[in-house]
Order: C-alpha cells, then sequence, then structure tokens
C-alpha cells in the first residue's frame, strides 16, 4: 500500500489517513488504489470495532487529481479512469465499501472535502468537522456529473431539492451550513476535529461490538443496493461525460485559473 494512505489501529479504533497533504490529498491513480486497500483492511481487521477517516495537513481530501483530467497536463493519461464501470482505483467503489462495512465510520474533517472527497466524508455513518471544513460537489464544474457515490450519499444527508440545488451549482458549503442542512453531526474547533472524532469512536467501542454491528445494519436496511446502483451508474454517465470536450476545458480552466469555456460537447 502506498504511504499516502496509511492504515493503523489503536486497541479496538482503526484509522484511514489519507496522506498527500501538499496536494490537499487529492487523489491520483495509485493513492485511490491505496485507499481502496486501506478500506480492504479495515473491513478484515477483525479487532477493529470502529473506523476514523482523517486527512492530513489542512484538508480531508480534494477529490481527484485535477491533473488525470486533462491528458496532457500528466503522463499518467486518465485512461484507466474512463474505462466503462472499471471499479480498480475508482473512488466510488471505494465509498461504496466505506459505506457498506457493518463496523461504525467517523469522518474528521478539516479544510476542503471537495468532489470525491465529499463522497468518501458523507460516506462515513457520523461526520465531525473543524471549524474551517468546506464541501462542494464541484463535479459540473470539471465537466463531469456527481461521481464518488456523492449522487446517494448527498442525497440521503440533506434531500433531492437540496442535493440538486449543491450538484448543479457545485457551491461551497461551510461547516455552519453543513451542520444545518444534516451533512455533518458536530463542528468544532479546527485543533481538535481528530480528537473529537477519536473521543466518539472510543464511546462507540465500549458497546457489545457485535450489537453495534446490528444496530448499522438495522438502520441502514434497504438502502446498500440502491447505493449500488448510484455508484454504478455515475460510472456510466461519467464515462459519457469523459468522452466530451468540456471534460478536458473543466481541468484546464482549473490549471489556468480562468473560468471553463463550455461546448456542451
Amino acid at each position: 500500500m502506498s504511504d499516502t494512505v496509511q492504515y493503523s489501529r489503536d486497541g479496538h479504533i482503526a484509522t484511514i489517513r489519507l496522506n498527500r497533504p501538499e496536494m490537499r490529498n487529492a487523489m491520483d491513480f495509485d493513492m485511490s488504489k491505496a485507499f481502496d486497500e486501506a478500506v480492504d483492511k479495515a473491513i478484515n481487521d477483525t479487532e477493529a470495532w470502529v473506523v476514523v477517516v482523517v486527512g492530513n495537513g489542512k484538508s480531508f481530501c480534494a477529490g481527484v487529481d485535477i491533473k488525470l483530467l486533462v491528458p496532457a497536463a500528466s503522463n499518467n493519461t486518465d485512461a484507466k479512469f474512463k474505462e466503462p464501470m472499471n471499479r480498480s482505483g475508482h473512488i466510488g467503489w471505494s465509498a461504496y465499501k466505506l459505506w457498506t462495512l457493518e463496523k461504525p465510520t467517523i469522518s474528521a474533517i478539516r479544510g476542503h472535502a471537495f468532489g470525491g472527497g465529499m463522497g468518501i466524508a458523507l460516506a462515513c455513518d457520523i461526520r465531525v468537522a473543524a471549524e474551517d471544513a468546506q464541501f462542494s460537489a464541484i463535479f459540473t464544474q470539471r465537466g463531469l456529473a456527481p461521481d464518488s457515490g456523492t449522487s446517494f450519499f448527498l442525497m440521503q444527508s440533506v434531500g433531492y431539492s437540496k442535493a440538486c440545488e449543491l450538484a448543479f451549482t457545485a457551491r461551497r458549503v461551510d461547516a455552519r451550513e453543513a451542520e444545518r442542512l444534516g451533512m455533518v453531526n458536530k463542528v468544532v474547533a479546527v485543533e481538535r476535529v481528530e480528537e473529537e472524532a477519536m473521543a466518539l469512536a472510543r464511546e462507540i467501542a465500549t458497546g457489545a461490538p457485535v450489537a453495534v454491528r446490528m444496530a448499522k445494519r438495522v438502520l441502514r436496511r434497504g438502502l446498500d443496493a440502491e447505493a449500488l446502483g448510484s455508484v454504478e451508474y455515475e460510472l456510466y454517465v461519467n464515462n459519457l461525460c469523459s468522452r466530451t470536450e468540456d471534460l478536458a476545458e473543466g481541468g484546464k480552466a482549473f490549471l489556468e485559473k480562468r473560468p471553463p469555456r463550455w461546448k456542451g460537447r
């Protein structure tokens, strides 16, 4: 597993730590595969009763590394991301596995949780946000439809109409608004966000582990198939988006720090 994602366990609390702080934990292909491997470790670690996901540095996760959307800007062309129904290294599948993980999951979010980063944060059962946290379903500003499970996780959190607003506009949501909308459970000081998430994890771990897992299963009953269908359809529609000129334009505009000039094709 790449050192851009770290897995550790202290007692019965497992931590998945995103570790590419110089890029705001934006995921390239290798990092997304490492994240998937870390989720698998959490699934298979019988001594892990609660799982916490956190980002090193000033951001939780800024989503996919934008250079992957602009083939001319990277030698690691985004072809791997364009394969129809390709699960390998796709953040959406990892987020789905995080969602279906029988153990309780907590995200500790500071700074940016954009695009796929927002998907990962919302895939967790409980979300603790720092006061500087910002969320954005940034996809349409990059020439993509919602991805990384956000079409499902966002609607589960805020409802259909508000999810439409956030997906269509890609606007930023600060921590306090996210709390009002139900995207996060609580907002705490920046320096306390990881501490609060760990304290909550330890509190959950005092319960009987099988009973806690069954509580999650009961609360989530019937939703897993819906989540899976959403992730699969996201892959399908974004395979269509990946064939448009607008996808490359979205990435180029971001890198050149200018408004995108959409062509609608």
